[in-house]
């Protein structure tokens, strides 16, 4: 059996006596001892001691193939470490994140506010002759004075006392009272039932299915659409008690049926900066609230207002309205460029809620034995009176004008999307701690004893006159 004999060096022989000075049970240098060691051991001491892999080879000229080969290792172990550390603090820094997307189930379920817009502007019996009308015909709307168009939009639009003609929740009637109102971005008026507003409460339910709904009866009022208009029907939006839907839309109900929608409740989760949603809210100048849309439309409003002096008559704020000209000229080119150059800035909310009306199916209505019942709702109207007694007329007035709505939960449960940082802080250290380790051999306590070795540096060149 062969024996290896190596010979170490005075330096090296001194340096691992001092190494092995430290172990338990070994007689201790003295302080002042400690003091007078020169930097240069201390650094053959880190070498010869230190956890990270390849020094002590790189340190030991006692093979120089040997020692140029780890040096070529240890660099480039170190150099793709780094590469892997850049690239994880670069990952890091985009701050991504996933969706999380569970179904959850509740023994209640919150009702979505609904809001009605006919898509009809205007009714033909207010404006009939008025200067309003003759303009549009003529082709000359900027003729028509502010004064004009705020009568159109006091008088001459839809009135839900006019157009609700029943109304159900849970198999309880319910009113024109039970709806607030407010105004669409194209001017129409719209009506919103649970909209959670001052005197109206919440609606929820504890059950499913047809029986636990809302169900409306509308009358489109479809002979007073004016000239121009091309469709007839209801704008039907779902929304959360927090959004006005000034700029939603949702699906158009035709009048002639009951339409069944099932109601589907997502609930969203979104993350702050510096994550990319970077959610929030601002303060809004002519609102209480926040919602997006709101932000929007305050903003909007602002900007035109800034521009031209005046408003839109749908819009908030104690602003003068603009008159057809100043729409014509200023108001409507400040929007198109609001738009264009997208000058709103209004994050998302950091929790929303988001309702769907799925449409389920769709029948005629009313059938031929229910009209016969239901004649007598619809008596107060002078034009159902004029076709009174005509069957066929009737039942055509009715498909012509009349639609059912009916809104229910299929399940008490809502579907919640909510956002977590996938790569967070400790990912980050897991990663690098990994990729060193793995290259270097490095760990948390190797950076100690670099300190370690410079406060030992320091004290001896900086403190060894103190004993």
């Amino acid at each position: 059996m062969l024996e290896l004999k190596c010979e170490i060096s005075k330096r090296r022989r001194k340096r691992y006596q001092n190494a092995i000075s430290y172990l338990p049970g070994a007689n201790h240098d003295t302080v002042d001892e400690l003091r007078n060691q020169s930097i240069n051991d201390y650094l053959s001491d880190m070498a010869v001691n230190s956890s990270f892999h390849g020094i002590n080879y790189i340190c030991d000229s006692t093979y120089k193939v040997r020692r140029i080969i780890w040096i070529v290792v240890t660099l480039t172990a170190m150099l793709y470490a780094m590469r892997e550390v850049y690239e994880s603090t670069r990952k890091y820094l985009n701050y991504p994140v996933s969706t999380v997307r569970m179904k959850i189930y509740v023994d209640d379920l919150e009702f979505p506010a609904v809001s009605l817009c006919n898509l009809n502007d205007v009714r033909m019996s207010i404006v009939n002759g008025t200067s309003f009308d003759n303009a549009l015909i003529d082709q000359n709307a900027q003729n028509i004075s502010a004064d004009d168009a705020l009568m159109i939009a006091r008088e001459a639009r839809h009135n839900l006392e006019d157009m609700l003609l029943e109304c159900k929740f849970n198999g309880r009637s319910c009113s024109a009272k039970n709806f607030s109102e407010f105004n669409w971005m194209q001017g129409d008026r719209c009506f919103t039932i649970n909209s959670g507003k001052p005197g109206h409460s919440r609606l929820s339910v504890k059950g499913t299915g047809i029986k636990r709904n809302l169900e409306l009866i509308l009358n489109l009022q479809h002979y007073e659409y004016y000239r121009d208009e091309m469709e007839s029907g209801i704008h039907f939006i779902l929304h959360s008690q927090e959004e006005t839907p000034v700029r939603m839309r949702g699906p158009i109900v035709s009048p002639g049926f009951t339409t069944y929608f099932r109601i589907n409740k997502i609930k969203t989760k979104n993350l702050k900066y510096p994550y990319k949603t970077r959610c929030g809210s601002l303060n809004l100048k002519f609102f209480k609230g926040y919602s997006k849309q709101l932000c929007w439309l305050d903003q909007l409003t602002d900007y035109v207002n800034s521009k031209c002096g005046c408003k839109d008559f749908f819009m908030p704020g104690n602003i003068s309205i603009c008159t057809f000209s100043t729409a014509f000229g200023c108001m409507w080119p400040a929007w198109e460029e609001f738009e264009k150059k997208k000058i709103s800035n209004c994050p998302l909310p950091c929790d929303a809620d988001t309702y769907f009306g799925q449409t389920v199916s769709r029948a005629l209505f009313p059938s031929n034995e229910y009209k016969k019942s239901f004649i007598k709702n619809l008596m107060h109207i002078q034009q159902f009176r004029d076709v009174y007694g005509n069957k066929k007329k009737e039942l055509q007035f009715m498909r012509d004008n009349l639609l059912r709505i009916v809104l229910y939960y299929d399940d008490l449960s809502y579907e919640l999307l909510e956002q977590k940082p996938s790569y967070d802080l400790l990912s980050w250290l897991g990663d690098i701690g990994g990729q060193i380790g793995l290259f270097v051999g490095s760990s948390a306590m190797s950076y100690f004893e670099f300190l370690d070795c410079l406060i030992m540096i320091i004290y001896a060149k900086y403190f060894k006159q103190y004993k």
